[in-house]
Order: C-alpha cells, then structure tokens, then sequence
C-alpha cells in the first residue's frame, strides 16, 4: 500500500508540476522586460517537526462487516506523511527544473527568472524524521486498540488479540523511505464471543512527554480513523458470493499467522466458486508468495492482471497492485538465480 501510495502522490504532483511549468511558461514570455522575480536578502528554510500519521486496517477495510466468528487481521501503519509528500515534491522539482533549464536555453524564459524559481524550490520546508521508541521502550509498548463510542470517548479494545507480525525493530526513525508496522490477529475462537452489533476500532499511539524517553525521541498522541465494523450473526445458509469472501478472510488470517497451506485452500475454495474473482486471484498469490512459491505466484498475478484488462478494458489506470507484485516477484526470481560461469 505505501508503494502506490508514493506513485500516486508522485503522479499527483508531476502533474501539477508541469500544469504550473506552462502557466509560468506563459507569463514569462507575456513579460516585455524578462526581469527576475525578487528574492529575498536572507532567505531562511523553515524547518518542520512532524507528528506521526497512524492507521488502521482491518482485513485490508476501513469499513467492512463480518459474520461473528470470522477471524480478524488488523494492521496499524505508522508514517512520517509530511516527509512523504516532501520526497515526492522533491522528486516533482527535479522534473520540474530540468524543463525550466531546457525553456531557458531555449530562450522562452529568461534564465534570470529560471534562476529565481529554483531558488525559490530550494527554499522548501525541510522536514525532519521522527523518532519513535528506545531499546529499553519498545514504540509498540505505547500502542493501544480502543473502541470509539457513540459519544466519541475511547475505551481499551476488550477483544481477545494477538500480534502475529511483531515491530521488525524497537526504535526506528521514520522518513519517506521507512515506517512502523504491527499486526494483530483475532482467532475465529476469539472472533465468535464478541457481540454481533457496530462498532468503530481506532489504534492509538500515546507516548506521554514524561516518559522518560531520550531527548529527540517523538512525544505525543496520535490516532488513526475509526475502521467501521459491524458483526452479524452468521446464517444458516450462504450465498456463493458471501462463501467467497467467507473463504477470502479466512485465506488471509492463515497467512498473516504463517499457516500458509491452510491460506492457499481458503484461496483456492474462494477461486473455485468464482473463477474471475481478482480479490481471490490476489489471495491465492499472496499465499503462494509467502509460501515460497514464486512461480505459482507469478502466474497467478499474471492470470489477475489478464482478467482485470478483460473485465476493464476502458481503465483509466492500470492494475498497479498486481503489476507491482510482478515487477517484484520477477525480481526477486532473478536474484535467486545462481551466477553465471564465466567462460574460459
């Protein structure tokens, strides 16, 4: 998800990037004298200290219902935002001064007014990374699952939970390029005592100021918004349509808690009962991703990937998602390959 998050954030910008090249193209070459835009004496960049973005997912929804007894996956990401819409403006000025030196040589644009406009970009917002966590205070330790109620007040979550994808690390210092994850599971076992009604979960990082952290260590709260999850009781008999995604959250609770067999059955019962279902095609590749079964998994995103351009000829953007997972997957293909010896 952070990977088409960046490209669509990186998509976005470029083109505003180029629709304000043309509108400055425009009133340069309006411009009798061509003189440079001011500059001021002593230009300072400002600095931002950001405060983390935090969310929470649960079975890949932020609004989603389930008949009680269906497992649960949630996921919390933890991201330094700001430095991410940072890097891919930084990535957008780049394009952006390439075209302005090449209307400059030109002689569209004078190279005075080019000049003021890069030093203008330089003077964007330098944005610092946070800090979250110590080795001896683990960043998930001050993590909570709570309960919003009608009232908007907040509640410890009362589920039964475990963490299936622990912190890969206890410190970490989020930038553009790096962000803080953890994953929780409830058990069908779990699942089936909770209370069929609706219900808002938000995860909660608190790290109060006196927690005796380090200087330069983050301090705050943050929340995510509230997944809206509504639990009904499970009838007596089902639709194919919701057996299909019976067997989908249950394909991917097996293979977030790494019983990737049991995840590739769940896939497979779900493309059984609906061959051209693409959420089941990507269950099904995902498992036999994390299984090791690269080949299985490539042809897999291969056969999605078919079936969204059949189903959606007209798209106005492509499959990202699986695109990625086959861009990746090949690669990783690659590296597996042993050297070639070299010749005699």
């Amino acid at each position: 998800m952070r990977k088409l998050w960046i490209i669509g954030a990186v998509v976005l910008v470029l083109i505003l990037a180029i629709l304000f090249f043309f509108r400055f193209r425009k009133r340069a070459v309006g411009t009798v004298a061509g003189s440079a835009q001011s500059v001021p004496a002593s230009p300072t960049r400002q600095h931002i200290d950001p405060a983390p973005a935090i969310s929470l997912q649960i079975n890949h929804a932020d609004e989603l219902t389930l008949y009680r007894g269906t497992p649960m996956v949630l996921n919390v990401r933890v991201v330094n935002h700001q430095a991410m819409i940072a890097d891919a403006q930084e990535t957008s000025d780049r394009v952006y001064i390439q075209q302005l030196h090449a209307a400059a040589n030109r002689g569209e644009i004078p190279k005075e007014q080019v000049e003021a406009e890069i030093a203008r970009m330089n003077l964007a917002p330098e944005v610092s990374a946070i800090n979250l966590g110590e080795d001896d205070a683990s960043w998930d330790s001050f993590l909570q699952l709570s309960q919003q109620l009608p009232d908007g007040t907040l509640r410890p979550l009362g589920w039964t939970t475990k963490v299936v994808r622990p912190p890969a690390a206890k410190r970490i210092a989020l930038t553009a390029q790096t962000e803080a994850e953890l994953t929780f599971a409830v058990e069908p076992s779990s699942a089936a005592q909770i209370v069929p009604g609706e219900y808002a979960i938000v995860a909660v990082l608190n790290v109060p100021a006196n927690s005796g952290l380090t200087s330069g260590t983050w301090s705050g709260r943050a929340e995510s918004e509230p997944v809206k999850l509504v639990i009904q009781d499970k009838p007596v008999r089902l639709s194919a349509g919701d057996e299909e995604t019976l067997d989908l959250h249950f394909s991917n609770y097996f293979d977030a808690v790494a019983n990737f067999g049991e995840a590739v059955k769940r896939a497979e019962a779900a493309m059984k009962l609906n061959p051209h279902s693409i959420s089941a095609a990507i269950a099904l590749g995902e498992a036999k991703r994390t299984q090791g079964d690269l080949k299985g998994a490539l042809e897999v995103f291969q056969m999605a990937t078919a079936e969204s351009y059949r189903q959606n000829p007209n798209a106005y953007e492509p499959p990202t998602l699986l695109l990625s997972r086959i861009l990746d997957i090949e690669a990783q293909m690659q590296d597996a390959q042993p050297p070639a010896r070299a010749q005699p």
